[in-house]
């Protein structure tokens, strides 16, 4: 199978600029530690979408997407263990910040080395729908070897919000999601089919907005009202809700300002981040989604 489009080519670091956020947090100090944990695919029937045809070779890709209601571009990354393992998780990266997928797949690239699964890194510049997004994992999903019981969606900041939407109006196409360290949008028209798993962090910058998104969808995932904190030290302390439907996770992080949780602060996206060697965001999510699949 060859993709669309071109492989990735290198990035100029100036367009972070307009990547992940819209603090000027500097990064806090801490030892690095740890490597994302691979977990095993489950099985799925090789006729099946993109698990029918040759598989892509490892490495960036460049896509677009003609579905939905805005022509939109999303950056495709295949990890090196893609040819061994598929079918594999996909993780729909929303663009935060100003939305440009070129600027965040600068940041976050260096980050992606030991990721399991696919990642699409989608350019939000014009908000997009919940039915634009579904276009998008229906693509990735035709022409990659996806698992459609692990289809996650990451979104924080400016880009949660559409991910939200997700949950609530596509929660039987999407196994779990993160959207936390911005602000949060009215619940009210909120009706999601199935309890969805959300896991969320906060820092001083945005922990009324977050707090609030997290203890609306703890109700919808019918946990008790009040989570197990546990202190990991250095000021993050991590809430579980209990008896959920689905899990229901926030790491409050007294220390951080509107960035990215990381042990290791690296490549053009170090500005965004604040490293801690008690949490790291894309570590935690990846341990969270490969503990949430789709039921």
């Amino acid at each position: 199978m060859t993709p669309r489009t071109n492989p990735c080519v290198i990035i100029a670091a100036a367009l972070l600029a307009t990547a992940c956020g819209d603090s000027d947090e500097t990064t806090a100090t801490a030892n690095p530690s740890t490597v994302v944990t691979t977990v095993a695919a489950t099985t799925q029937t090789d006729a099946d979408g993109g698990c029918g045809q040759p598989l892509a070779a490892p490495g960036d890709y460049e896509e677009v997407s003609l579905a939905g209601e805005v022509e939109r571009s999303y950056w495709v990354v295949v990890p090196e263990s893609y040819p061994d393992v598929a079918p594999v998780p996909l993780y729909l990266h929303l663009a935060s910040g100003r939305g440009d997928h070129d600027a965040m797949m600068a940041g976050w690239r260096p980050y992606l080395g030991d990721i399991d699964g696919v990642m699409a890194i989608v350019n939000t510049q014009r908000r997009a729908t919940t039915a634009d997004l579904v276009a998008i994992v229906d693509e990735v999903s035709a022409d990659y070897c996806i698992d459609p019981q692990r289809v996650h969606v990451m979104a924080t900041s400016s880009s949660e919000a559409m991910a939200i939407n997700m949950a609530c109006d596509a929660s039987d196409r999407i196994a779990s999601f993160t959207a936390g360290i911005g602000p949060s949008v009215p619940l009210t028209e909120c009706d999601p089919e199935r309890p969805v798993p959300l896991l969320s962090f906060t820092g001083n910058a945005d922990r009324p907005f977050v707090v609030e998104l997290v203890e609306k969808w703890s109700g919808f995932n019918g946990c008790n009202a009040e989570p197990v904190a546990e202190d990991l030290g250095s000021g993050v302390t991590r809430k579980t809700y209990q008896e959920c439907q689905a899990d229901v996770v926030l790491f409050d992080i007294d220390t951080l300002g509107h960035a990215w949780p990381v042990h290791e602060s690296k490549g053009p996206g170090a500005a965004f981040t604040a490293e801690y060697e008690e949490v790291d965001y894309l570590e935690e999510a990846l341990r969270f989604f490969a503990n949430n699949p789709l039921p």
